[in-house]
């Protein structure tokens, strides 16, 4: 082979190989163009549930028949406006009983604690409505 035969063949070698790297190079910019689906959202299991199925038993939620509705400051004291047991709401001051072994530990900004036999709870207010909301001094 002269020289001749070997720079075009070098340059048919040369424009081959351009030409598969571009072919690869479009190949794959074309694929990752298109975005992955997102896997579906699904609510997590809860494993206190799944106990159940095993002989295990739920705990009730100890705060759940009792319902804030308002807190009150004063000067001399806090108090709290709620209802239990779906009775009327009352007022109870700080340290009052709320019901059988239960009293008003604590009155927070948006929520209060409560103390039954030593083990502290805590209960929070609702969110603010959405519409205009009426205070009264």
């Amino acid at each position: 082979m002269n020289a001749i035969q070997i720079r075009l063949l070098s340059l048919a070698l040369f424009a081959l190989f351009c030409a598969t790297l571009t072919y690869w190079v479009v190949s794959i910019m074309a694929l990752s163009g298109n975005p992955v689906p997102a896997a579906a959202a699904h609510a997590p299991v809860s494993v206190d549930q799944a106990a159940t199925l095993f002989g295990g038993q739920l705990t009730r939620n100890v705060n759940q028949d009792v319902r804030l509705f308002g807190i009150l400051s004063l000067r001399e004291g806090s108090a709290a406006i709620v209802s239990t047991g779906g009775e009327p709401p009352r007022a109870v001051s700080l340290g009052g009983p709320l019901m059988q072994g239960a009293k008003l530990y604590e009155v927070r900004a948006r929520s209060i604690v409560i103390d039954r036999n030593g083990v502290h709870s805590e209960v929070f207010l609702p969110a603010n409505p959405a519409g205009p909301t009426i205070y009264v001094r």
